[in-house]
């Protein structure tokens, strides 16, 4: 397992040190215990130092190309940097610091600081591996109407440094899992995700559509087509959107894109499903 960890800030002290390699900032025993013992990790770690003043597009620039070939993204970002985050926070696992909080010890502030993150990215990558946990968490977060969902990726964003953040992820999902269904006066057994506008959410096994990068689309919407909460997801795969109970679905409605612009699905004849991405592309 490939795991990127990348550090953004304007200190220059905390970026030469970051600089020094895996051991200067990652205790040994980080990656030998709970999700990640026995995976081999290995570590791909970068600096983010921006060509002037920093931007979103940089930063995001950034990720796309030190993190794409890794299963895990994590970033150790200064608190005062995270605004150029704001689109990527439920793409990337990013866990903030204060400066105030730095200290004398360069080495001793990393090495707390990543065992922490890592221990938490750990537990949300646990659960993507558990049952059809994974399938849950990938669910499009603009238009899988659902308020469990919306708690998850606060916690992922706001909550977790704390030291119960896998059991508050594990509340979240057990009512998310009590959506799964099949659909009713049917005779097919397929299982879907049932959100609050009573649409019907299934991750598809075919691989027969990709979602559309450059021209309207931020480099964030391809981001978040690549990752969830830190993971490394399936960039090729999508979820089948439809509504009714019964054999003959359909499907119509205002949907929000990877960029959330909102577009107007209107039912038509022998349409009974949209593509969707994980990034909300349709």
């Amino acid at each position: 397992m490939k795991i990127f960890v990348g550090l953004v800030a304007a200190d220059q002290r905390l970026r030469r040190h970051f600089g020094l390699g895996k051991d200067a900032i990652i205790p040994k025993d980080a990656l030998n215990k709970g999700f990640f013992y026995g995976r081999g990790v290995q570590i791909l770690q970068s600096t983010y130092i921006p060509d002037g003043a920093p931007t979103a597009n940089e930063l995001e620039r950034f990720i796309l190309s030190r993190a794409k070939e890794a299963d895990a993204c994590l970033l150790i970002m200064d608190a005062d940097l995270l605004h150029l985050a704001a689109d990527i926070r439920n793409s990337v696992f990013i866990v903030s610091f204060q400066n105030a909080d730095v200290g004398a010890s360069l080495q001793n502030f990393f090495h707390y600081t990543t065992a922490r993150a890592l221990k938490a990215l750990g537990q949300i990558l646990a659960r993507f591996y558990k049952g059809e946990d994974g399938d849950l968490l990938m669910l499009p977060l603009r238009n899988f109407q659902a308020g469990e969902l919306v708690e998850i990726a606060r916690l992922c964003r706001e909550e977790n440094l704390q030291p119960n953040f896998g059991d508050l992820i594990e509340r979240q999902l057990v009512p998310l899992r009590g959506r799964l269904r099949p659909r009713r006066r049917t005779s097919y057994k397929t299982i879907y995700a049932v959100d609050d506008a009573k649409r019907f959410f299934v991750y598809g096994k075919e691989r027969h559509a990709k979602f559309a990068t450059g021209g309207e689309h931020g480099l964030h919407c391809e981001i978040a087509g690549h990752l969830r909460f830190g993971k490394r997801i399936d960039a090729d795969r999508h979820f089948n959107v439809s509504e009714t109970e019964g054999d003959e679905t359909s499907i119509s409605g205002v949907f929000r894109d990877c960029h959330n612009a909102e577009r107007e699905v209107k039912t038509q004849p022998r349409v009974t499903h949209l593509n969707m991405f994980a990034n909300d592309y349709f």
